[in-house]
């Protein structure tokens, strides 16, 4: 599907955006494409770019999301396009269910798990600070990589914008719980595990929108 909508793109003279990418054969699809001219852009999920098809065997039914986890060589092609920016964009897929939802056999279970409350501590726990990603990268493909993508204004910090920024503690470490989401659901692949780096307030068009 991937391989289609980048020949439709190319024929059509169009921009396509690819959502979710999760496997190597589409980043590999993408870079053929960006090689001849087609006007693409794609996004990855923290959950594809951290976690492996080994995490199913679990059989926890926050692990199940849509596309699926792949295998570890995949998980790698991921990280190293959007390290290079063939893919622009981390995108939360952020897909909240009710506990009764989930709490089910894994094959009956809903898709979907929450990503919006820990998308960058997730990132800069499992590839900034252990050296694989630059906090730099990954601060541009979360803020000025999407707005470009999308034709958005480019997030700025100057005298007379209005302010749209975050305030990061990259130090603090904080365990992942249920009674720890704003959101009314935690089906999170994160719960139990302690991550380090947290987003402590969050100014949206100059109105402070979240404080932790």
């Amino acid at each position: 599907m991937v391989e289609r909508d980048l020949a439709l793109a190319e024929l059509e003279g169009r921009h396509v955006h690819l959502m979710h990418l999760s496997a190597r054969e589409s980043v590999a699809a993408l870079d053929r494409a960006l090689g001849a001219g087609v006007v693409a852009t794609a996004e990855v999920t923290p959950h594809h770019l951290v976690l492996t098809d080994e995490a199913v065997r679990s059989l926890d039914a926050n692990v199940k999301m849509n596309p699926p986890l792949r295998a570890e060589d995949d998980r790698l092609a991921l990280v190293d396009a959007l390290r290079r920016g063939a893919i622009a964009c981390v995108a939360t897929d952020h897909a909240p269910h009710a506990r009764h939802e989930k709490e089910v056999p894994f094959e009956e279970a809903p898709f979907g798990v929450t990503g919006l409350e820990t998308a960058f501590a997730a990132l800069h726990t499992h590839l900034v600070a252990p050296g694989v990603l630059a906090l730099e990268t990954l601060l541009e493909r979360m803020s000025t990589g999407p707005a470009r993508t999308f034709g958005l204004p480019e997030p700025r910090i100057e005298v007379g914008a209005r302010a749209n920024l975050v305030v990061l503690d990259l130090d603090r470490e904080w365990r992942v719980s249920e009674d720890g989401f704003r959101s009314l659901s935690a089906n999170s692949w994160l719960l139990g595990e302690t991550l380090r780096g947290r987003v402590v307030r969050t100014v949206a068009d100059g109105r402070e929108v979240f404080t932790a």
